[in-house]
């Protein structure tokens, strides 16, 4: 096995291997900032999400970055990049979209930063609703909510989103049930600062509300109708779930997927292939009575130290070097059964 030139025996790597599981497993840290600048005042920035890379492995280039605190701090950052006709594009606190939806025009860019509009502005127990500003993460507003005894019913899997990232990019759990998983379905009202002309100060603030028409557009609007500033989100009461996984055969997945979906809440379907299987989680909300304090800390997204991920990419490398070996060995044994087969075919023919 080689890297950077340097060979280190597969020995090696499944001692690594076997050590890893008896270290300490507080190492990991919430990912690192994705937004870099190197002049002053937040100038000359790059960009780029929370995997540390777009699917073209660009680095996209912003003049500044700007960090909010208050809505009138937005409206004062788009009011002039407005009247300079500068491109404004927002990114989140770690910045999970992987598309390209963040990159500005290059260096005449300007980038807007909703890593500290992260205040929880009223939670009403009466209406059951939550008013928070864009950059609150997901698991802020889970938490807010349950102090509260109310819950977010649908959600994505990852905690680390923002409010305004979910709702731009129309992020969902997985349901099939009432109005489905989508997070942006259960937002009441929106308040968001857009571009505008020099009678209304370059900037403007839309508040939308349930029967407002463009409500809908702004809901999931890829960050293109403006900055979102605040949004209120309907919720429930505060309930148990109970979840099951049973791992079965993929032969009838097709009947299965909506046969499934609709019978379970929050029903979830893994299929794996190449092991012709479907992971079903079977879960559903459960009795106020049952004892409940598990945490789904789903795989997926979990935080993992660095040291497993470089071992789990070494291992990765010396398996795609040994299927290049076993393919080229492959096709010289078959080439040579194949010459051996023609040439004793000739000399039967003489």
């Amino acid at each position: 096995m080689s890297i950077s030139g340097t060979r280190i025996p597969f020995s090696t790597v499944l001692v690594v291997i076997c050590i890893l599981p008896m270290l300490p497993s507080g190492w990991s840290d919430p990912p690192d900032t994705t937004v870099h600048c190197t002049g002053p005042g937040n100038s000359s920035c790059t960009v780029t999400n929370g995997y540390g890379t777009f699917p073209d492995r660009a680095i996209c280039s912003a003049g500044m970055v700007a960090y909010p605190t208050s809505e009138n701090d937005i409206i004062s950052i788009v009011s002039n990049a407005s009247m300079l006709n500068r491109k404004i594009k927002v990114t989140t606190r770690y910045s999970h979209s992987i598309p390209k939806l963040v990159c500005t025009d290059g260096q005449d860019g300007v980038l807007i930063s909703t890593r500290y509009l992260n205040k929880i502005v009223l939670i009403d127990r009466v209406a059951m609703t939550a008013t928070v500003e864009s950059g609150v993460t997901l698991k802020e507003l889970i938490d807010g909510a349950a102090m509260a005894g109310l819950a977010l019913p649908y959600a994505p899997y990852w905690l680390g989103v923002t409010v305004g990232g979910m709702l731009g990019t129309g992020a969902h759990g997985s349901s099939l049930w009432g109005l489905g998983s989508q997070v942006h379905d259960y937002v009441i009202r929106m308040r968001i600062v857009s571009p505008a002309g020099a009678c209304d100060g370059f900037a403007k603030v839309r508040e939308l509300v349930i029967g407002d028409p463009d409500l809908d557009a702004a809901k999931v609007s890829l960050g293109v109708l403006g900055v979102i500033s605040q949004v209120t989100i309907q919720l429930q009461p505060l309930f148990n779930r109970q979840v099951t996984y049973v791992t079965k055969e993929d032969s009838d997945l097709g009947d299965q997927i909506l046969c499934f979906g609709t019978q379970h809440e929050f029903a979830d379907m893994v299929w794996y292939p190449s092991q012709k299987i479907v992971l079903y989680r079977i879960d559903d909300r459960a009795s106020d009575n049952i004892s409940a304090n598990g945490t789904y800390d789903f795989l997926g997204f979990r935080s993992t130290s660095s040291i497993i991920l470089e071992t789990q990419r070494l291992i990765g490398e010396f398996v795609k070097i040994n299927e290049r070996k076993a393919c080229r060995n492959s096709e010289q044994v078959h080439y040579k059964v194949s010459f051996y087969q023609r040439r004793h075919r000739k000399l039967g023919e003489t």
